[in-house]
């Protein structure tokens, strides 16, 4: 199966608005598990599951405060991404950065059910930052060489969220939003498509806010990077 037929199965699934007695007992055992490890582990560590039905509100469920999140959060960009990408494979001991300077090794965990069908996540944050202060003074006797890092957002509202995406955008691209010429509006809509960016509701008109155009602009800008994708995949 090509990415591409695996990505929009993938988006597919969690855009249905479904809840089954199948799907509540698996998020109803996840959240004992989840208390398990919080109080094994204690306050450095942080549980949370998803709704990838509600992908803007998608924290239905969570234990421990180490992301500063709260229950109707939105997913982090990395989530986004991977639905976007159709890597639906679980991902262990990754690490992630908050926005406050912590460390965190994490694991995320898509839940399907008996069909599937994608409709969750089980996610686990650990705060590390002390371990990695301990490894950086013992470095020389005990190298780590294995740590994948990865590029996460932890934010409470889609608002947060894109502001974070757009600032980077910015950043690489050497322009604010508003002043863009139209070749770095469509790079700029180019990587937050990429992030995943576009799959939550209301993030065309919120990006198009921020860049001074209209949402039929943004579309378009869509349209065009979709075609140039197709063209160059044909070739």
């Amino acid at each position: 199966m090509s990415r591409d037929v695996e990505t929009a199965r993938v988006l597919g699934q969690v855009k249905r608005r479904k809840t089954t007695p199948e799907r509540r007992e698996v998020f109803d055992l996840l959240k004992d598990v989840g208390l398990a490890l919080t109080a094994m582990l204690g306050k450095r560590c942080e549980v949370v599951l998803h709704d990838t039905t509600d992908l803007e509100h998608s924290i239905v469920w969570l234990d421990g405060d180490v992301t500063g999140r709260d229950v109707g959060g939105t997913m982090t960009d990395y989530g986004l991404q991977r639905l976007q990408k159709g890597e639906t494979h679980p991902v262990f001991n990754y690490t992630t950065y908050t926005e406050t300077g912590k460390t965190l090794k994490s694991c995320s965990i898509w839940l399907r059910d008996s069909e599937g069908e994608i409709y969750g996540a089980f996610c686990i944050n650990l705060d590390v930052t002390a371990i990695e202060y301990l490894q950086n003074l013992v470095r020389d006797l005990a190298p780590d060489t294995s740590r994948a890092d990865v590029g996460e957002t932890h934010t409470q509202t889609l608002q947060e969220l894109l502001d974070t995406m757009i600032a980077e955008c910015e950043y690489q691209i050497g322009a604010v939003a508003e002043d863009m010429t139209k070749d770095e509006r469509i790079q700029m809509v180019r990587m937050l498509d990429d992030r995943g960016a576009f799959q939550v509701r209301n993030s065309v008109a919120y990006v198009a806010g921020r860049a001074g155009v209209t949402r039929k602009t943004i579309y378009n800008d869509l349209s065009e990077i979709s075609q140039s994708r197709a063209d160059s995949e044909s070739q």
